[in-house]
């Protein structure tokens, strides 16, 4: 039996053969030591490029803001009860950023970066600003996204919460000092950091406490991630006092049933991309998973490790959400799914990039029809770079769909409790819209 042949059968049990309490990650299955390597060699091969992807440092930060930035966003200890369980990759402390504004009403941000796939980048990273707080500065700004003081943010007035991106975990990981650190012996704490965020609200500045108290979240790339994964976490955690909304910008890792052109070539197809990243990436980070979804997958007979990546969680999220995705996901169409091609000089097929977007627009439009859920898809061949708040960057106006931006949209999710739903309708060359990203401005500047 060839080696691919062993590799798939492999990964079978894997579909059918984990179990999980729904508040952290699968237990590791019981496979030889050489089994789980080649398991692991599997997704390294299918991700690792995911780890390097330039869009990682957005949004921007800033030591200095503008003229219209004046006051900045301070680094605030976690509560010491949560100092044990909330440290950066490396051990160093988390640390968020914090502007007082309303007390009542609070937006969160966190940041994207990657994540860890493999030692070599997890490593490399626990030796960064984006794996250890050992040189974060004392004051930041953001100016381009819900956390901007701009005049026309609805939510300028909000207290301002940005999280700063440590853990490379997508926000989901649960390593404490206790349970000792994870693989390659650093810490994945990243749902501990927003837990400790919401605790800290709530003592600090007796958030929540008000019936009219509002919270909003939202992130981008692996931030997007996090918006999910925590969305109703935030909610029930504060309590039915406050009013949350999430704003996963670029988040839906990956479209349903998505499977890399590659990935089908070698032979391994009894498995999607999906269900691959979750199994490994779950289990590597200790994450927490969505209650609701946990117990979906266990009635479904599926892997509670399955509720990590956005097409398989997204159904079951309950509060509000916004979602923010371009068709065309650069990052995931270029690092990921057809990276092997564009190294071998081949291009994605027409038909491939035909079913990513109806992948894409298919779920969630099916979805917006069903639950509290609004839609902004532009069909851009980008991925964080144009779903922002506002266009600090460049000359050109925003990324508009159906008449309407980003902005408008979160404006009448957070003033008017209204979801939209806007999905590009342009056109292509010669009419094609099928594969052939349409919108006139995707190049903003979001970070």
């Amino acid at each position: 039996m060839n080696s691919r042949m062993n590799l798939l059968l492999l990964l079978l049990p894997l579909c059918f053969g984990i179990a999980s309490s729904a508040a952290i990650a699968p237990d590791t299955p019981s496979f030889t030591a050489s089994e789980l390597d080649d398991i692991e060699t599997t997704a390294v091969l299918l991700l690792k490029n995911w780890s390097t992807h330039p869009s990682f440092d957005s949004p921007a930060i800033t030591t200095e803001g503008s003229a219209g930035s004046s006051v900045p966003l301070k680094k605030t200890a976690v509560p010491e009860a949560f100092a044990q369980s909330t440290m950066c990759l490396d051990g160093s402390p988390f640390y968020f950023y914090i502007r007082e504004g309303d007390p009542t009403k609070v937006a969160l941000f966190l940041q994207g970066g990657g994540l860890c796939i493999e030692r070599k980048d997890c490593e490399h990273r626990a030796t960064t600003s984006q794996g250890s707080s050992e040189d974060w500065e004392e004051e930041l700004y953001e100016e381009n996204n819900i956390l901007s003081q701009d005049p026309s943010n609805p939510l300028r007035n909000y207290t301002h919460v940005f999280m700063r991106y440590c853990s490379g975990d997508t926000w989901t990981g649960t390593n404490t000092l206790e349970s000792g650190p994870g693989r390659f012996s650093l810490y994945f704490s990243g749902h501990n950091q927003v837990a400790a965020a919401l605790s800290h609200l709530q003592t600090s500045l007796d958030f929540g406490s008000s019936p009219d108290s509002h919270f909003f979240l939202s992130g981008a790339s692996a931030g997007g991630i996090g918006t999910n994964n925590n969305c109703d976490f935030v909610a029930s955690t504060l309590g039915p006092l406050v009013s949350v909304k999430c704003s996963p910008q670029a988040g839906l890792f990956f479209p349903s049933n998505t499977t890399a052109l590659w990935q089908s070539r070698m032979g391994i197809s009894s498995l999607t991309t999906n269900q691959i990243a979750s199994i490994y990436l779950s289990r590597m980070f200790a994450a927490s998973l969505d209650v609701s979804c946990a117990a979906a997958a266990s009635r479904n007979g599926d892997p509670q490790s399955y509720c990590w990546e956005g097409s398989y969680l997204t159904p079951h999220i309950s509060t509000p959400t916004l979602v923010a995705q371009n068709f065309w996901d650069q990052l995931q169409i270029d690092n990921i799914l057809c990276l092997q091609d564009n190294l071998d000089r081949a291009k994605c097929t027409k038909e491939f990039l035909s079913d990513f977007k109806a992948h894409t627009v298919g779920q969630l439009t099916s979805l917006s029809a069903s639950q509290p859920l609004g839609l902004f898809l532009p069909s851009c061949f980008t991925h964080t770079g144009n779903l922002c708040l506002f266009n600090n960057g460049g000359d050109e106006g925003p990324t508009v769909v159906g008449g309407t931006t980003y902005l408008d949209s979160v404006r009448a999710f957070v003033e008017e409790g209204e979801l939209t739903s806007k999905v590009d309708e342009c056109e292509g060359e010669g009419g094609d819209e099928e594969y052939v990203p349409c919108n006139q401005v995707c190049d903003m500047h979001c970070g």
